[in-house]
């Protein structure tokens, strides 16, 4: 079996994540989801409502990009 073919085949995939990963704001969203999730992690957050559920889908938006370019990277 020639592993080159492969071999180059997965080195083109790894370079295509990482295009994605710049086209989808990666650094910035994960940073971003990290700070979100440290202001659902205050108590006082639910204080206030809307913003808690605010925060919550910008939560599950961010997850979505994060987990997802995580997956690819396998």
């Amino acid at each position: 079996l020639d592993i080159n073919p492969i071999a180059h085949k997965i080195n083109d995939l790894k370079g295509r994540v990482e295009s994605l990963r710049g086209i989808f704001d990666y650094a910035e969203r994960k940073d971003r989801l990290t700070e979100v999730l440290r202001e659902l992690e205050d108590p006082q957050i639910w204080s206030d409502p809307e913003r808690a559920q605010a925060l919550g889908k910008e939560r599950a938006a961010l997850e979505a990009v994060v987990l997802g370019m995580d997956a690819l990277d396998g």
